[in-house]
């Protein structure tokens, strides 16, 4: 910076600052030596690493997609076995409807019964009528083996209901 130099006499500028000073050497930056393996080996290893994982996601993808295709033909293939089991079971049961039916037609039971089982058909004149010379009254007979007492009862009306319910 210029300095003023103030007298009576003049003012004048003091152009010496101006001077080229030599100027102070400033100290130099030097690099230190750096390891050139690590350097390179830091470099290349992270690419690769980049490069390996995205490389697993593709494979955890392609593997995950497969195992559900696997899935699905083994499902499928078991549908398909599901519905021939299916349709053997349908033509089974249109089977045993149509003997159902067959078994239950009443011409089919009665050429059975005539054929196989040797039966013969009731005419009108085969049926015989029973009456009774008293429909109104009905005895029981006495057995000869009474016991007396209570308890000869009790058992006679217990054989009795047994009897009825028989």
């Amino acid at each position: 910076m210029a300095t003023y130099v103030s007298s009576k006499q003049s003012a004048a500028l003091d152009l010496d600052h101006f001077a080229t000073k030599k100027a102070k050497p400033q100290p130099q930056l030097q690099a230190l030596p750096e390891n050139e393996n690590y350097k390179k080996t830091q470099a290349a290893r992270v690419p690769y690493v980049k490069y390996g994982v995205i490389v697993a996601c593709i494979f955890a993808v392609v593997i995950a997609i497969l195992s559900g295709y696997t899935q699905m033909m083994e499902l499928t293939s078991q549908n398909d076995r599901l519905r021939t089991q299916l349709d053997g079971l349908k033509s089974e049961e249109n089977a045993l409807n149509a003997k159902k039916e067959q078994l239950y037609n009443l011409t089919y039971v009665e050429e059975y019964a005539k054929n196989t089982l040797g039966m013969v058909k009731l005419d009108k004149s085969d049926i015989e009528y029973v009456e009774l010379s008293n429909p109104e009254r009905m005895t029981l007979e006495q057995s000869e083996e009474s016991s007396g007492g209570f308890f000869g009862n009790v058992l006679k009306s217990f054989n009795v209901i047994l009897e009825y319910l028989n």
